[in-house]
This record gives C-alpha cells, sequence and structure tokens, in this order.
C-alpha cells in the first residue's frame, strides 16, 4: 500500500506549482523520491505536514489491524524529528511514527512557508536516506 501512496505522491509532486491548483498549505508540491524512505536511525521521512497524516491513515494498527486515528503531533524539531501519535480505532492500541524533517525537502519548503519567520531548529546536518520503506 505505502508503494502504490508513493507513486500516487510521486505523480502529484510532479504538478508545477504555477499550475494554479489550489494546495493545502500542508502539501509541499515539490515532493521527491525520498518521500517516505527511512533513515539508518530508522526515522521515516517527510516533506511536508500532509505526508505524516498520509502515511498514519495509509497504515494499519499492529495489533488488530483497525484504522489508525491521530491523536497528537509531536514536535521534536530541535531533533529535525516530528512525531505523530496514532489510536487505533478497533483496540485503542497507540502507535507512533517518528518522521525525519531535517532534509532539504522538508525544509525548504518550510522555509517558502514561513518566509522571514523561518528559523532552522536543529543544528543537526540532514539524515540521508537509506533505504525505501
Amino acid at each position: 500500500m505505502l508503494r502504490k501512496l508513493r507513486r500516487s505522491n510521486q505523480a502529484e509532486s510532479d504538478v508545477p506549482a504555477q499550475t494554479g491548483l489550489d494546495l493545502s498549505p500542508e502539501y509541499n508540491p515539490n515532493r521527491d523520491e525520498y518521500l517516505f524512505w527511512r533513515t539508518s536511525e530508522g526515522y521515516i521521512i517527510a516533506q511536508d505536514i500532509a505526508c505524516q497524516r498520509e502515511y498514519a491513515q495509509a497504515n494499519r494498527c499492529p495489533h488488530c489491524g483497525g484504522r489508525l486515528m491521530v491523536v497528537a503531533q509531536l514536535n521534536r524539531s530541535w531533533q529535525g524529528l516530528s512525531e505523530l501519535v496514532c489510536l487505533c480505532t478497533s483496540c485503542r492500541q497507540r502507535s507512533s511514527f517518528i518522521f525525519d524533517i531535517s532534509n532539504d525537502a522538508y525544509q525548504t519548503w518550510w522555509r517558502g512557508q514561513l518566509g522571514p519567520l523561518y528559523i532552522r531548529q536543529h543544528e543537526c546536518p540532514a539524515r540521508e536516506p537509506v533505504s525505501p520503506d
């Protein structure tokens, strides 16, 4: 399922921003091929806010296979990370996903969203993608 999600996201990212499409401000139209890849630490590469929710929605509860619902987003940007905490709508078990936001695609998009208010939150270098999910 995630490979299908990756392919559909890649197709969307091929649409130039100048086409006048009304995209959510949470969506980065410049997503690249490393979306949802893993870093060597096991973090999931995110390139905007919307893809983090897409990833959670595309997954199922590891305990019962139920649908996951996002209940919190934890700001760990000083580490170059973002965490989504989810609850299963069936068994109520908690799951979480930790996303890498240190990458250039995310930081360039975030800089574009914030303009002169942008401040890089973390001092670590961008983590490298090592394998597709």
